[in-house]
Formats: C-alpha cells, sequence, structure tokens
C-alpha cells in the first residue's frame, strides 16, 4: 500500500467515525460525548468555506480551515482531492468495484480530448459563488464533505442502529438463556432522519457515474475541485517527465483525472489530483513531483465563455427562483415559519453558512433536530429544524452548536443555553382534551420545565383548561411531544409550537435579548429527570388510583 493510500484511508476512516459519532451511548442511551471535533474534516471542504464566506458577507473561525485548504492549491494543486477528501476516497473505492461488476474497462478521457463535461465543473462553481454573492448559498447540493457528511451521518447513524437493534433481537434467546440480563434487556435507539430517501438516492446516481469513468464527480461537477483547480494552475509543485520517455502512454493510461494528454510530458495542473499514480506506472522511472514548472495544457477561451455564461446563468436563476418577497423577508429576520436549533443565527444569515452536513442532526440526542423537506422553503432544503413530534430540545443540551463546521448555530454558555426561544407554544383548542373533550389533562403542566402553562376555568366546562404564557414559554417542545391528543387527519398534537418570538440574535448574551424582549425565561423543572443529562426523557408518573392513563382524572 503506497502511502498516499494510507493517507487516504486514515482521512476516510477518521471521517467516518466523527460523522457517525454521536452525543450519546449507542446501547444505554446515557449521554457520553463520543470526540470532539466531530466536524472537524468538514470544516477542510474549500468550496463550503469559499461559499459561506461569501454568501454570509464575513469570514468566521469556523470556516478558516477550508479557505486554508484552498491556498494550499496555490502550492500544491489539486492534493487535497487526492490524498484527503474522504468522497473522493469512496469515489476511488466504488469506482473499480462497479466497473468490474459491469465488466468495462477504464475509460480516462485525455486532458487533450477535453470534452463539455469536463468543463462543467468550473461552470458548477461559477453558478454557486453568483448565487452566494446574492446571499443565496447553495453549497449544499455539490460541496463534497458536507455531502459525505450527510452520508455517513444520517444514513450511516440510522443504519449501525437498525443493525445493532437486529443483533440484539438475534443474540436475545441465547442471552436470556445464559442470564445475561444485562445483555437481554439492552435496547438501541432507533433515529430516523427525513430526507434519507433523497440522500441515498443521491449517493446512488454520484456513485453509479463510476460506470462511466473514474471519478466522474471530482473531474465534471465538484465545485471544490474546480477551485483548487484554478488556482492549481500556478502550483510551484507539479509533474515533470525526464528526456528518458518513451512515449509509452502508460501514465496516461493510469491517471484517474484525464490530466495527461497526447504529449506525454505536458500535464493538465488543473485536473492533477496530485495522486503519483503516473510515477509509479511509468516504466522508465521519468516522472517527478516536485516544486517545478512544466508544460501545461492551454486555458482555452471556450471555457472562459462557459464560465461566463454558467455565471450569469446561475445568478438570474438564483434571483428568479427565490424572488425578491422572500430575499426582503430574511433581510428583516423573518424566515419560514420553522424552528430552528438552539443558538442559530437570523435565519438569512444562518441559511447563508449552513451547509447541510447533517452533523447537528445526528448530535441531537432526543433526535428532534431534522432535515427539513420544504417546510423551510426552497432556500432552507435539508437544513436542521426542531421536530417535537420526534423529541423535546433540552434546555441544558447544546450539543448540536460544537457539531456546527460554520458557526451557523452559536456556541453559548450553559447558562445562557437556558434562554434560547425558539418559538411559542399554542393550544389547538379543538383537539385538546380539556378544552374539546372536557377532560381533565395535566400532561403539558407536567412536562413543562418553564413552568409556562397554567389552568383556568371556562364557562360551561366542568375543569381547568391550559393557557400557554408566551412570556415564559421557551418553546422547547416537552409539551408537544409529550401531549397525548393527536388530530387523526393532520398528525399534529394540541399543543404545537411555532416559531413566532423566537430569539436568534447574531451576537450578544441570548439572556441579555430575552431580558430586553420582556420575557421570563426561568428554568423550573418539575419533575426529576427533566433537568437530568442532555436527552433525559421526564420519569413516568404515578399511575392514578382510579385506573386511568397518568395525568387523567374523570
Amino acid at each position: 500500500m503506497t502511502l498516499r493510500r494510507v493517507v487516504q484511508t486514515v482521512c476516510l476512516v477518521l471521517f467516518a467515525l466523527l460523522a457517525l459519532g454521536t452525543a450519546e451511548a449507542l446501547v444505554g442511551g446515557s449521554a457520553v460525548p463520543f470526540a470532539p471535533g466531530r466536524d472537524l474534516l468538514v470544516r477542510l471542504d474549500p468550496a463550503a468555506a469559499l461559499l459561506a464566506a461569501v454568501a454570509d458577507r464575513s469570514v468566521s473561525l469556523a470556516i478558516l480551515p477550508g479557505l486554508a485548504v484552498l491556498a494550499s492549491g496555490l502550492v500544491l494543486g489539486r492534493a487535497f482531492c487526492g490524498w484527503v477528501c474522504p468522497f473522493g476516497a469512496m469515489l476511488d473505492i466504488t469506482d473499480p468495484l462497479l466497473r468490474r461488476l459491469a465488466g468495462k474497462r477504464r475509460n480516462v478521457p485525455r486532458a487533450g480530448g477535453r470534452t463539455l463535461p469536463r468543463r462543467l465543473k468550473f461552470g458548477v462553481l461559477a453558478g454557486l459563488l453568483s448565487a452566494a454573492a446574492c446571499g443565496v448559498s447553495l453549497a449544499f447540493w455539490a460541496a463534497p464533505l458536507p455531502l459525505a457528511a450527510r452520508l455517513w451521518g444520517l444514513a450511516g447513524r440510522e443504519g449501525l442502529s437498525r443493525l445493532a437493534d437486529a443483533g440484539l433481537r438475534v443474540i436475545d434467546p441465547l442471552a436470556r438463556g445464559l442470564g445475561a440480563t444485562g445483555l437481554a434487556f439492552a435496547e438501541v435507539k432507533l433515529p430516523s432522519y427525513a430526507t434519507l430517501s433523497f440522500t441515498l438516492l443521491f449517493f446512488a446516481l454520484a456513485f453509479g457515474l463510476g460506470l462511466l469513468g473514474s471519478r466522474v464527480w471530482c473531474r465534471c461537477l465538484c465545485p471544490a475541485g474546480a477551485a483548487l483547480g484554478l488556482l492549481s494552475r500556478l502550483a510551484p509543485w507539479c509533474r515533470t517527465v525526464g528526456e528518458g520517455c518513451t512515449s509509452c502512454g502508460a501514465c496516461a493510461r493510469a491517471c484517474p483525472a484525464g490530466a495527461i494528454g497526447s504529449d506525454f510530458t505536458a500535464t493538465d495542473h488543473a485536473e492533477c489530483l496530485k495522486c503519483l499514480r503516473c510515477r509509479d506506472t511509468c516504466p522508465q522511472d521519468v516522472v517527478r513531483f516536485g516544486f517545478t514548472r512544466t508544460e501545461q495544457a492551454a486555458f482555452s477561451p471556450l471555457r472562459r465563455t462557459l464560465v461566463g455564461g454558467a455565471a450569469l446563468g446561475a445568478g438570474a436563476a438564483a434571483l428568479g427562483l427565490y424572488g425578491p418577497a422572500l430575499g426582503a423577508a430574511l433581510a428583516k429576520g423573518n424566515g419560514p415559519g420553522v424552528l430552528r436549533p438552539p443558538g442559530a443565527l437570523p435565519e438569512q444569515d444562518f441559511l447563508a453558512r449552513c451547509v447541510r452536513c447533517g452533523l447537528c442532526a445526528t448530535a441531537c440526542p432526543t433526535n428532534t433536530l431534522q432535515p427539513a423537506w420544504l417546510a423551510a422553503g426552497g432556500l432552507g432544503m435539508f437544513s436542521p429544524v426542531v421536530t417535537p413530534v420526534k423529541g423535546f430540545c433540552n434546555p441544558l443540551c447544546h450539543a448540536c452548536a460544537p457539531a456546527c463546521p460554520t458557526a451557523a448555530i452559536r456556541v453559548v454558555a450553559p447558562g445562557d443555553r437556558l434562554f434560547a426561544k425558539l418559538g411559542t407554544a399554542y393550544i389547538e383548542r379543538k383537539d385538546c382534551l380539556a378544552w374539546e373533550k372536557k377532560k381533565k389533562c395535566l400532561v403539558c403542566d407536567e412536562v413543562c420545565p418553564y413552568d409556562a402553562i397554567s389552568f383556568k376555568p371556562e364557562p360551561d366546562n366542568p375543569v381547568r383548561v391550559p393557557h400557554v404564557d408566551a412570556k415564559r414559554c421557551a418553546g422547547c417542545g416537552f409539551c408537544e411531544h409529550h401531549c397525548p391528543a393527536v388530530n387523526p387527519v393532520r398528525g399534529s398534537k394540541a399543543i404545537v409550537v411555532r416559531a413566532k418570538d423566537a430569539l436568534r440574535p447574531r451576537t450578544g448574551s441570548l439572556r441579555a435579548a430575552a431580558e430586553g424582549a420582556g420575557l421570563r425565561l426561568i428554568y423550573t423543572p418539575k419533575k426529576k429527570g427533566t433537568d437530568g443529562a442532555q436527552g433525559a426523557e421526564p420519569p413516568a408518573p404515578e399511575p392514578s388510583p382510579n385506573g386511568l392513563p397518568p395525568g387523567f382524572s374523570e
């Protein structure tokens, strides 16, 4: 195994482990941090960092690693693509397998025979940059590392959890027979994520491109490769060929990027991945990599025309697709009515920075963070939303913020986290047992950790009915998650949390913002268990003496 393969393997394994890491133990449900820096490798994506900086009109510390990788292209060219990128490493594994299964020989276009798809990645980059210049970040459609994180984090975690659960079911009879009660009664939390089917389909298509040749994604579509490729033309570390070259063509056949044309001594540095395969394959041992320059393919005027047209077209498409009305609403901070994670930046800034990697969702111990479909609008596709029906947002938990690679979710002090108002709970009276059925139900009040729900008498109703104090409600979703009343048509609960009056300052203290808004957010957990570890479930209430479910009375 070559040194490059070793580095590639280490980076891929590390990336997978970090993406799969959760904020809780897989078995048992206790809050055990997996490892710090789960977002480490995602931060290295040069395209995601560049687009986030342009769309947000700022450079945060979180994206500096990606910008550093981008700058490395001036010296090392596309070495990041050939040595580090986990997406590329996965393609190096799947491409030969697919082509072997299909019975096809590798077909790699040479640099001299460049075709339209090879130019496409520069058009993709130009289109993304033009959209980012309009304040619209579309990095989540093409930036390689966030895409890979979605695959490993969302699909990987859900898949491994189900495999672990199936394994426990298989060995359950044996464990019971041996008296291993701990193993027999072990449970695996089974997280589920929205948009997972789309993610799997997307990667099936991306990997399926391997039937057309090696690293088709890298050569034709990847914006990170395009950005590094443009800088690679200035990089001093490059390929050179000595005088002993016999023009056997072995180097061109081995090149996975088609960077070597009919002139085997010339190299297209915008395509060269610095993988060293040509050097290792050369029978004359005349190929070298070092700090020098050699002849390269020209940057054709046709490519400039394509890039310019793609930039103008993508910019016009971005403006036409999203429209000025939504842009104006986002500028005022009034985004679509979805619940964002605690500490999320104002909607426009949040969408400009968020790369939809899914790491915050995999870090969430209650599975409440879900990638959105269209609930957050076209701009917010795949962005994280709090879904109280699936899980509540524990006021003592902020695992999502450290997992965010672009600081779209602010890291705040634990004491300040208690003042993160996600929204406000509203009671759907036609679905509420107390309001509509006139049955006494206390569940929402019993689980509310902010004491935001009070019960008041209502004319012609024998039981007191719940009311929400908006000034005390933090929108944590405990009430909605545990509400026993479900609308049979909509599937919604009798109490729902909406994004109204959410606190999302870009800077400053959340506590100061809450006090400035006149809120009275006082964390007062009523039950032992609601103030425990991250994601702790409230304990089961004591059974009623009349045999009715907890929280009910005749």
